[in-house]
């Protein structure tokens, strides 16, 4: 298969090369992260009973025996409250208490506990007048850029949009002063439509395959309604929480204890831009890595066809 595809969100440039799975690979030992079996490990910062090790407690979700989810000040911010030209929050949010819970394994309650962390911890970080942009993201395993193996994502305000974001509402907004509606509604609609990329169609969410990306496999998840993060109904966090449960079940099954990425765009807190942009989120296994024609072009070869892929993850 050789096709090319641009993708409707960034309008990135893929060439799909389906083929190129068939390529040799030589036996080059490659670090691998071996899927964790300790609940504790006396070491780690973020276990339960290791408090005194992290930074203060900035948001919690306690259970019978203590707290289940917890956000803490990242000890080593990207940016921080100090700099004059780059100001910024960074907090660490850990996403259990055990050591050896993961996407992989956790259920839909584990998983709401995780959302509504995310959601205050953005609603909070939003309140700042400095702020412009509130960043949420995970880094699973170290292929991926994880640091440690507790399960943990991280959240960032900032002084500016950044420069992903800029490019992904330039294009939506270009879109809809030209055909008077939003690109995302009409990306939702489409691809109900044809129903060819759809892994699941729920209230207020739908999960596709993406036409066209620059990360072989990624997932994306689109929120129907025109919210902002911070305005996810409780319903909302039952939803996506049982989206994520079943996807990652499935994501699993496929690809095993792959590394991935997980990172969520958000609406700026400054300017208005709920007529023609939509949250969403890219969740984006680390299997491949960017090459010299990636790098060299800004154009991007994917080797994993999105509908084969859809067939494999659709849910029942």
């Amino acid at each position: 298969m050789r096709e090319l595809r641009i993708d409707p969100i960034t309008n990135d440039v893929v060439i799909f090369a389906t083929d190129r799975l068939k390529r040799p690979l030589d036996t080059i030992d490659v670090p691998n992260d071996e899927e964790e079996t300790n609940e504790y490990d006396e070491g780690c910062p973020f276990c339960k009973g290791n408090e005194a090790y992290a930074t203060d407690t900035l948001f919690e979700i306690k259970g019978d025996e203590g707290w289940l989810v917890k956000s803490i000040y990242n000890k080593f911010p990207i940016i921080d409250d100090l700099a004059r030209d780059i100001y910024g929050i960074h907090e660490v949010m850990i996403e259990s208490n055990k050591h050896n819970s993961s996407f992989y394994n956790m259920n839909q309650k584990e998983f709401e506990d995780v959302f509504f962390m995310y959601r205050n911890r953005f609603k909070d970080l939003s309140k700042d007048d400095k702020v412009e942009y509130v960043s949420i993201f995970k880094n699973f395993l170290r292929k991926a850029g994880a640091s440690l193996m507790h399960p943990h994502a991280q959240i960032l305000s900032m002084s500016f949009i950044p420069p992903e974001i800029t490019n992904e509402l330039l294009v939506s907004k270009e879109y809809y002063d030209s055909n008077k509606s939003s690109l995302y509604n009409d990306l939702v609609e489409n691809e109900i439509s044809l129903n060819k990329r759809v892994v699941y169609n729920g209230d207020a969410f739908l999960v596709i395959i993406p036409y066209a990306t620059k990360y072989s496999g990624e997932v994306r998840v689109i929120f129907k309604d025109n919210i902002k993060f911070d305005e996810l109904t409780d319903n909302n966090v039952k939803e996506i929480s049982m989206i994520f449960e079943k996807l990652f079940k499935k994501l699993y099954n496929i690809n095993g204890y792959m590394p991935f990425n997980l990172c969520i765009h958000t609406h700026p807190t400054k300017i208005e831009t709920k007529s023609y942009f939509n949250v969403h989120m890219h969740i984006i296994p680390r299997k491949y890595n960017l090459g010299g024609f990636e790098l060299g072009t800004n154009m991007y070869v994917s080797s994993m066809n999105p509908e084969e892929l859809t067939k494999k993850l659709k849910f029942d």
